[in-house]
């Protein structure tokens, strides 16, 4: 498995450590919050281990970066197949390839990927 740094790799086996079932979607949005210095930081307020679920009001949260905007974007695509920021919209261009991975490291998508489709 790919990991882009230390940080990453300890982080995601601490957490995926607290997962008692564990499945592709948890898998994956635990390797992707686990990528990211501010997604770490936050991860609680993101993601819920205990009820398997998401905070999709993280993504306007002030200590969002760009970077780690689309690390939730991606990993809430692949946990919930969602396909827009707000609950009330249909899709999104924001939840595109192209657009998630333009500002994030393409190691990290790719490898969540093989995650989701492989597990």
């Amino acid at each position: 498995m790919y990991f882009k740094d230390k940080e990453h790799e300890e982080f995601y086996n601490k957490k995926i450590g607290q997962v008692k079932q564990k499945d592709a979607y948890k898998n994956n949005i635990i390797y992707l919050l686990s990528s990211n210095k501010e997604t770490r930081n936050n991860f609680e307020e993101i993601y819920s281990i205990k009820n398997n679920t998401i905070n999709i009001y993280s993504l306007k949260a002030p200590w969002q970066t760009g970077t780690s905007i689309n690390i939730c974007r991606l990993a809430f695509n692949l946990f919930g197949e969602m396909a827009s920021d707000n609950l009330e919209e249909g899709a999104s261009y924001l939840y595109t390839v192209s657009s998630i991975f333009s500002n994030i490291d393409i190691n990290i998508g790719i490898e969540a990927l093989k995650i989701m489709y492989t597990y």
